[in-house]
């Protein structure tokens, strides 16, 4: 008899802790209100990946996970300017990029886009906001308080369709207004990577476009901006979060086609010593560096208006940009033909890169400390993935395309990459505020799609 009430007992114990629940720590938002979330921000923030801009892109942009993951500590639901299912527009109206098996291999191809979406304002949607997520492509800092960056009557190039096709009123109001006009608790606020990145992209060519120039912005110029922002944001006690200029040393449109990489053979070698013959007895007259080719690794041959020949061979501290890599293997940049000066940053071009993101980095760094918001430092974070990131046994790092971190178009991120970017603002948010907004699982986003 006591053996079985002891059973019993037993059985009552273990059917009583089956019932009861799992201890879950239950979210707090600590210090900080995020009834309303806004996000102003450029292509990082929209979702821009693979070349354009798609709805999946936008679904998994970082500042969507982020507001997913708040939406309990929320009392609005958070909107997006959402493109149609189905469709992808770039900034040249083309659309996404995806990994195809061409004549050259496996390699990206820009598929046929809808450029209706930019061009059409029939297709806009500024009576459907107002909208939570700012992001803008193409957008530097003191385009986000610029009323005519959405003007569409300014015509063709002179104004950014991205913002005009969602702008509360376009000509009028601004992306700063647009967020300040939700009454935000909370902002994200990550901008000036196009104050430098748009001068890298054009390999240090400042040639003006119809936005304004392709040159680096002046640091009193974004700091200006930056600052104007943080104060508006933060005036009715909002707290938030801002982000630094990425590296372009990290980002693999500017480091996967490396200048030491042309492989030659000996007869190839040869060929090309003969064929710039003329070229290094003009160079040994004026007592200039030859061009030398030998079997194995080379450098590439590149314009340099600044040279006395007009080309030379790239140093090893130089970049060439992703962009030339279809012509050096299709139309002999390089060897034959000189790649294009607007293809190359040289020394004196990458040190002024330089200079100006540690520049905006600190106003930026600064800034958050002055008006008392969270601080991602988006350096750090490149920095642990160029060493490699393993993340629930998934290894990530930044090389182009089998990283796992970077899109097709090695600038942007994939829905992975917005993920890791999206636990790095979690972070700062958590460890500023004492909240605990949890992290969005990585591996559950998708990665490059191969065909």
């Amino acid at each position: 008899m006591i053996n079985k009430l002891l059973y019993f007992a037993l059985a009552f114990m273990l059917f009583s802790a089956c019932e009861q629940e799992a201890d879950v720590p239950v979210p707090v938002n600590g210090e900080a209100d995020f009834s309303v979330f806004v996000s102003l921000g450029d292509s990082y923030t929209a979702g821009y990946s693979n070349g354009a801009l798609s709805r999946e892109g936008q679904e998994s942009a970082f500042a969507t996970l982020l507001a997913s993951n708040m939406e309990e500590f929320t009392n609005t639901s958070w909107s997006v300017p959402f493109l149609p299912e189905g469709t992808s527009v770039g900034s040249s109206l083309e659309g996404k990029m995806e990994l195809q098996i061409t004549p050259v291999g496996l390699a990206p191809v820009t598929t046929e886009g809808n450029p209706e979406l930019l061009t059409d304002p029939s297709t806009w949607i500024n009576g459907e906001g107002p909208f939570h997520n700012l992001g803008i492509p193409g957008a530097r800092s003191y385009h986000l308080v610029a009323p005519e960056y959405g003007d569409y009557t300014l015509g063709a190039g002179n104004f950014n369709p991205f913002y005009a096709r969602f702008a509360a009123v376009p000509g009028v109001s601004t992306a700063l207004s647009d967020a300040l006009s939700l009454n935000p608790t909370f902002f994200s606020l990550w901008i000036g990577g196009n104050d430098v990145l748009g001068y890298a992209l054009a390999g240090g060519e400042g040639e003006t476009s119809g936005m304004g120039s392709n040159d680096i912005t002046p640091a009193a110029t974004f700091g200006q901006s930056f600052n104007y922002m943080l104060s508006q944001l933060t005036s009715q006690g909002a707290g938030g979060v801002v982000a630094t200029v990425p590296d372009i040393d990290q980002l693999p449109f500017f480091n996967t086609v490396l200048p030491g990489i042309l492989q030659l053979s000996a007869q190839q070698a040869a060929a090309l010593n003969a064929g710039y013959a003329e070229y290094n007895a003009a160079a040994e007259q004026y007592q200039l560096e030859k061009m030398v080719f030998s079997e194995g690794a080379n450098y590439f041959v590149v314009e340099d208006e600044n040279h006395p020949l007009g080309m030379r061979q790239i140093k090893s501290t130089e970049k060439l940009l992703l962009t030339a890599r279809t012509n050096i293997t299709l139309a002999g940049w390089g060897t034959q033909v000189p790649v294009p000066r607007e293809y190359v940053l040289d020394e004196t071009e990458l040190e002024a890169i330089a200079d100006a993101t540690v520049v905006f980095n600190t106003i930026i760094a600064d800034g958050a400390e002055q008006f008392d918001v969270a601080l991602v430092n988006t350096n750090d974070l490149l920095n642990a993935t160029a060493e490699g990131l393993v993340i629930d046994g998934v290894n990530y790092s930044n090389s182009y395309i089998t990283g796992g971190v970077f899109s097709l178009d090695g600038i942007h991120v994939t829905a992975r990459g917005s993920a890791i970017l999206a636990n790095e603002f979690i972070s700062a948010v958590n460890q500023k505020y004492g909240s605990t907004i949890p992290h969005v699982v990585v591996n559950n986003q998708k990665g490059i799609v191969f065909p």
